[in-house]
């Protein structure tokens, strides 16, 4: 008969970790909790419920630390993640290391400094840095009161109601957005498939004639049912089953299609969605707004402002 061991007794942890073949990574770690704990005590708690992180990130430690107290240090409402002032920290770090930033900064931050509804991956919106300038593109239809037809402005700085402007059309597609025919005093707007997320940011399109031509396919209608979600007031142009219909000619297909369940269409919009859904003519059936002919844009402008 043999014996078997029940338990094995290991009289320090020096001879425990050189039976488990760590003691590298143990003096590995050990140099970095001593070095942050003095540097910036506030991450050392954080290190030791997370020992395996932090070795996952041994070279590039350093830097992490010395960009998280940069942060802490630095409000950064005023800022773009651009402008931390680390050595050998650049954009590409901070990309690159974005997932580990953000748990050290959910720790090291107080909390008024972090946008918890905001992911853990958008470091900029979740920690209160600058982000890009959100820029509207519009050109006049009519006389323009300034010497630019058309002009891309900060959305921000756009807050007021243009001078003159009675009318509003907003198009996705930027050559049907350049060849628009005179209107008087209208303006247009390119959504360039972002048109809810620009036009929340306007809210003086309250109160003109607000109208949104996109195409004829799932995703056209998507963007007016959420345009229409934000301004109840909107109505569409050229976005009906008589334009779809005669122009067969210029049908294409819709690689993929939107979600269901828009609420903010009118009955006839959303039985022309629901063909476009089912496939009632084409499966994917799509008509795109450049394939409308010139004539007909310009009487279905003739009549909206009639």
């Amino acid at each position: 008969s043999h014996t078997v061991p029940a338990r094995a007794w290991v009289d320090t942890r020096l001879a425990l970790w050189a039976l488990l073949g760590v003691t590298d990574l143990v003096d590995r770690f050990h140099t970095l909790y001593e070095h942050t704990a003095l540097h910036y005590p506030g991450l050392a708690r954080w290190m030791t419920d997370h020992p395996m992180k932090v070795l996952l990130h041994t070279a590039a430690w350093h830097k992490l630390v010395r960009t998280v107290r940069w942060i802490r240090d630095h409000r950064a409402q005023q800022v773009y993640l651009r402008e931390i002032d680390v050595p050998g920290v650049d954009t590409k770090f901070i990309e690159t290391h974005k997932a580990i930033l953000a748990e050290l900064l959910d720790h090291a931050l107080p909390e008024n400094r972090i946008d918890a509804g905001a992911p853990k991956n958008d470091l900029a919106a979740r920690y209160g840095f600058r982000t890009k300038p959100i820029y509207i593109r519009l050109r006049y239809l009519g006389a323009s009161p300034l010497p630019f037809s058309e002009l891309t402005v900060r959305a921000q700085e756009l807050a007021d109601w243009p001078p003159g402007v009675r009318t509003v059309f907003v198009l996705e597609n930027e050559i049907t957005y350049l060849s628009l025919p005179p209107v008087p005093d209208a303006i247009a707007i390119l959504g360039s498939g972002y048109a809810a997320a620009l036009l929340r940011h306007l809210p003086w399109l309250d109160d003109v004639d607000l109208c949104y031509w996109g195409d004829i396919d799932t995703h056209g209608f998507a963007i007016l049912d959420q345009v229409r979600g934000r301004f109840p007031h909107t109505t569409s142009l050229l976005m009906d089953r008589a334009t779809l219909l005669a122009h067969k000619s210029h049908w294409s297909q819709e690689k993929t299609q939107a979600r269901d369940g828009l609420t903010n269409l009118t009955p006839e919009e959303a039985h022309l969605y629901q063909d476009l859904r089912t496939g009632t003519y084409r499966p994917h059936l799509r008509l795109e707004q450049e394939r409308i002919a010139i004539t007909t844009v310009r009487e279905a402008l003739t009549r909206h402002r009639g």
